[in-house]
């Protein structure tokens, strides 16, 4: 099963998590909050792969520390902005209702 499913998480929410991967004979940690994209994938920062020591093949330990889910914090307006996220851009005519609804709050 996905974290994710099992987290109840969706693109746009976003993950405190805390990674470990085992170098020569140390464990190394580091920690990172991520945004969740389309299909559920994170990238660990180029720096903290870095400090890591990091490699392609590289295997790390993903723990989920805590959960941010944009319906929580941003409550009507996440649709918009996880359906911006998806697709990068919105094309279809606005109607008035949902103009207003942007800069609303």
């Amino acid at each position: 099963m996905y974290t994710r499913l099992y987290h109840d998480l969706d693109v746009g929410d976003y993950v405190e998590l805390i990674i470990k991967a085992k170098v020569s004979d140390e464990v190394l940690c580091g920690m990172f909050i991520a945004r969740l994209v389309d299909k559920g994938n994170i990238t660990i920062p180029k720096g903290l792969r870095d400090a890591m020591h990091l490699e392609k093949d590289s295997i790390v330990e993903v723990i989920v520390a805590k959960a941010y889910r944009l319906n929580e914090l941003l409550g009507d307006r996440a649709e918009i902005i996880r359906h911006l996220s998806l697709s990068k851009y919105h094309l279809d005519d606005l109607s008035p209702d949902e103009e207003l609804k942007l800069f609303s709050e």
